[in-house]
């Protein structure tokens, strides 16, 4: 992974991180992606119009006052891979790995909130994800399912 002696993690060639990533594979060696989407994600820097990667976004997610980075990826059949960095003494280190098919993204108190679809109708999933300083990840902190409409009443009508 790139070096960031500044210590501004917006100053990260972003393209430059994803492809490092891309190359190291995950965990098990395999990569996170597949070869249409790698391919795709490799001319970003060029076809930025056919980019599967969103625009990058900047949040303090560890609570220590600096901007974290947070990558999303349009993967087929409307899934989302969502990446999370920091810098650790100048270096970039991965701290969050997550997909799905999310409704929406967002950023609130310092944590990452995800929420998906569910087959039930008149609700969604929601996941939280916070800071982790033991561990130095974003650990899923709750899963839940939220009501978003009432559900249809089995009671018959007078």
């Amino acid at each position: 992974m790139p070096k960031v002696p500044s210590g501004d993690i917006r100053k990260l060639d972003v393209d430059a991180v994803v492809a490092a990533q891309i190359a190291a594979g995950d965990h098990a060696n395999q990569s996170a992606f597949s070869e249409k989407t790698k391919e795709r994600i490799h001319r970003c820097a060029a076809e930025r119009n056919r980019c599967p990667m969103l625009a990058p976004e900047y949040q303090d997610l560890t609570g220590d006052g600096k901007s974290e980075l947070i990558v999303g990826f349009g993967l087929e059949e409307s899934n989302m891979a969502l990446w999370v960095y920091r810098l650790d003494h100048g270096a970039v280190a991965r701290i969050l790995d997550t997909a799905g098919k999310p409704l929406f993204v967002e950023v609130a108190n310092g944590k990452l909130v995800v929420r998906e679809p569910m087959a039930i109708p008149g609700y969604e999933m929601r996941t939280v994800f916070s800071w982790d300083g033991r561990r130095q990840v974003m650990d899923l902190q709750t899963l839940d399912y939220v009501r978003t409409s009432p559900a249809a009443s089995t009671e018959p009508t007078p």
